[in-house]
């Protein structure tokens, strides 16, 4: 306990402190402090700092210069530069599936006429529920007493009050012929002509195939079906509702001629191919 009082009393002895002129020998300052007050004013000294720093650094913008620091803004941009980064990284994916399938074609090592490695490029895959067996007998029934109707061949086709719409304006180069097996006939017109739905209807089918690039399927009023292909980009969707003269696309380079932009065109009625030039004028 001795010592203890006694290094009290050292921390409290009192020491003066004097500035003097040296010229003069003017005493300009004087103070009488002790050790005690000396570490309190170091103390308040380096906590008035302290506060000082943190202020500078944590509410001005000095505080970007600090390490581990992201400005909110920066971080936002890169969060969206993240997604983007992710987004064209699946597009480039699916572009390198698409050329694998066209080198192992050029290479001969898959079969023209397969569909099951080029059902994968399309951007809307179909997969087709399997038909019950009282689908598959009454499929049976209905082709035993059709097999011999011919009607169905010289039927009249309804068209009274409709309007067929131009699918694109342009000159036929190809047309209709079934004994040829060609459905549908070629229009040639310029690149990136937008294609016109012919009727009022709703989109069946609208993809990418390997053949005839895209593809969109109308299912129109009265037993219709239009059919238009050799498309470079869509408009539409499978399920929309479509208005005649409503753009579905634009016209695109011919898969077989690829320096003249065709758009090929059907027009069914009820399973049966019609010829779209008894229909429409072009």
């Amino acid at each position: 306990m001795g010592k203890f009082k006694d290094y009290q009393n050292r921390l409290r002895q009192k020491f003066r402190f004097i500035v003097l002129n040296e010229n003069t020998l003017d005493t300009l300052f004087s103070s009488r402090v002790s050790r005690m007050d000396g570490i309190l004013i170091s103390l308040g000294t380096i906590l008035v700092i302290a506060a000082l720093l943190f202020v500078l650094l944590f509410y001005t913008p000095l505080k970007v210069y600090l390490p581990g620091y992201l400005d909110p803004k920066l971080k936002q941009q890169m969060v969206s530069d993240a997604f983007r980064l992710d987004s064209l990284s699946n597009e480039l994916s699916k572009h390198e599936a698409y050329m694998s399938v066209i080198q192992i074609i050029m290479a001969g090592e898959q079969p023209l006429d397969s569909v099951i490695n080029l059902d994968t490029l399309a951007s809307q895959q179909i997969t087709l529920m399997e038909a019950s067996p009282a689908e598959l007998d009454f499929r049976q029934q209905y082709e035993e007493s059709e097999r011999y109707n011919l009607s169905a061949f010289n039927q009249k086709i309804p068209t009274d009050g409709l309007l067929f719409y131009n699918p694109v304006k342009g000159t036929v180069v190809s047309h209709f012929n079934r004994n040829e097996k060609r459905f549908g006939i070629d229009i040639q017109t310029l690149s990136q002509q937008s294609v016109l739905s012919v009727l009022d209807g709703t989109v069946i089918f609208a993809a990418y195939t390997s053949d005839y690039n895209y593809v969109v399927h109308i299912q129109h009023n009265n037993d219709f079906v239009s059919v238009y292909r050799q498309m470079s980009e869509l408009l539409k969707k499978a399920g929309d509702q479509v208005k005649a003269g409503e753009a579905l696309a634009f016209v695109g380079k011919s898969a077989l001629k690829s320096e003249i932009p065709l758009l090929h065109f059907e027009l069914w009625y009820k399973g049966l191919p019609l010829n779209p030039e008894d229909y429409i004028v072009f």
